[in-house]
């Protein structure tokens, strides 16, 4: 079964910025059946456990939470990026089948679905080492324990790359 969090109840409806406070779940069995659920369970981990009971295995997502993101991974659930743009169920649908999502995983997670790939653009490379190490701190790009990251962005630091997604 394919998950996708939607804004309306809409079967095709346009896919939600948010995951675990989507307000709509589209639902789509192997024969392509598409049904819409409200969700009751309001929050990242206790979706990823009403679709562990509802044997989802794949979502197509837009964001999602790091908490979330290893939930369900850890359940089997394969994830792929819908993209930034406004997309439809049918259209998210027709791209995944035509193997046009990038699937999500521990490497590529903060580049597509990761807090720095929404809104924290800018061009360079953070020196965080090992690109495992650095998703697993919680820290964003030029933050260190202790200082507040929202002072502003003003760092002075040699950059080799860009988080845009």
């Amino acid at each position: 079964m394919i998950a996708m969090p939607i804004k309306t109840e809409n079967q095709n409806g346009i896919l939600a910025p948010l995951f675990g406070k989507a307000k709509w779940f589209a639902f789509i069995d192997e024969s392509g059946s598409i049904r819409v659920e409200a969700n009751s369970a309001e929050g990242g981990i206790k979706v990823a456990r009403w679709f562990e009971n509802l044997a989802v295995k794949t979502l197509i997502t837009s964001h999602l939470g790091e908490k979330p993101f290893h939930a369900l991974t850890n359940a089997g659930v394969k994830i792929y990026f819908a993209g930034e743009e406004r997309i439809s169920v049918e259209e998210a649908l027709a791209a995944f089948k035509a193997g046009n999502l990038p699937e999500v995983n521990v490497g590529n997670y903060m580049k597509l679905l990761g807090e720095e790939a929404q809104g924290h653009k800018h061009e360079g490379h953070c020196h965080h080492g090992d690109e495992k190490a650095s998703f697993k701190s919680k820290l964003k790009c030029c933050e260190t324990k202790g200082q507040n990251p929202l002072s502003g962005h003003g760092h002075k630091h040699a950059h080799s790359y860009s988080h845009n997604a």
